[in-house]
């Protein structure tokens, strides 16, 4: 059972977070104790009574202020979120409801306020709950926010990585039929150096283990362009030729008359003057 308590819990140490449910806990305490004054207490019967709820609100608001940003700046390493546990968590609510029933008792006793008549230290031990719970709800209604924002982002994250992984499974394997459905090319995406147009057919050169061979089909450039157009590999590099970027192995030439090598491919392939630059900085990028 004791164990449990050097279980790790999250702790706020951020100022903005920290100053905003401050002033929240504060007020709301304020509130509640002035509209539904609990256990049986009348803050207005009285003319200090509400100088006397007002007192309690700062001296709330001053507790927590100095055990959230004021302490764990001098003392860093003991108030590590990462070292943060149960055990302390305890330990740090007990020194601050010990905290507040002293102030609010010695507040009671100075603004003579009779309404507590001899139960002083009870009443202002249940007065002092009202803060130390709402502090408490606040900051695990935020720790909460915060988990369930971190599950639904590594969801996000492990979905897309999953559907990254499955389209690259299921898609890397490249599929052309001819129009008349007798030949067909089948490669994975990788091994494709060139598609080029040739008359009513198409010529792919590929790459199988050391040798590029040549495969041709009878179907036109626009249609292959069309199917390979969600590669991002893949580009137009002239009105004929289909390119793979991570098959080039250099940009050669001079304008107007650029052309890409790949090694082991005979052919030059030719370069539209407008894709110079684009094949550049794509080169580059490798």
């Amino acid at each position: 059972m004791f164990e449990n308590l050097n279980q790790p819990y999250p702790f706020h140490n951020n100022f903005k977070h920290n100053l905003r449910t401050i002033s929240f806990v504060s007020m709301g305490f304020m509130l509640i104790s002035l509209y539904f004054q609990p256990f049986g207490i009348d803050f207005l019967k009285s003319p200090m009574g509400g100088y006397f709820v007002l007192v309690l609100g700062l001296e709330s608001a001053a507790t927590f202020f100095l055990n959230t940003l004021v302490l764990p700046g001098i003392f860093p390493k003991l108030f590590d979120s990462s070292k943060w546990t149960i055990r302390k968590e305890i330990v740090w609510n007990v020194s601050m409801f010990a905290v507040l029933i002293t102030g609010f008792t010695v507040t009671a006793l100075l603004l003579q306020i009779t309404n507590l008549e001899s139960l002083t230290i009870f009443r202002s031990g249940a007065l002092a709950l009202l803060p130390i719970l709402l502090f408490n709800l606040v900051n695990y209604n935020i720790s909460l926010k915060t988990k369930v924002t971190q599950v639904i982002d590594s969801g996000r994250h492990w979905l897309a990585e999953e559907l990254k992984k499955e389209e690259f499974s299921n898609e890397s394997v490249i599929h052309f039929e001819s129009e008349n459905g007798k030949e067909i090319f089948e490669k994975e995406l990788k091994d494709i150096i060139l598609i080029q147009s040739a008359s009513n057919y198409v010529e792919i050169y590929f790459r199988n283990e050391t040798k590029v061979q040549r495969q041709i089909i009878r179907q036109t450039l626009s249609n292959i362009e069309g199917k390979l157009s969600k590669y991002p590999t893949i580009i137009k590099c002239h009105r004929c030729c289909l390119v793979n970027i991570q098959q080039i192995s250099k940009l050669a030439g001079t304008s107007p008359n650029y052309t890409i090598e790949a090694e082991g491919l005979d052919i030059k392939i030719p370069v539209s003057r407008q894709k110079i630059s684009e094949l550049r900085k794509l080169i580059a990028k490798k």
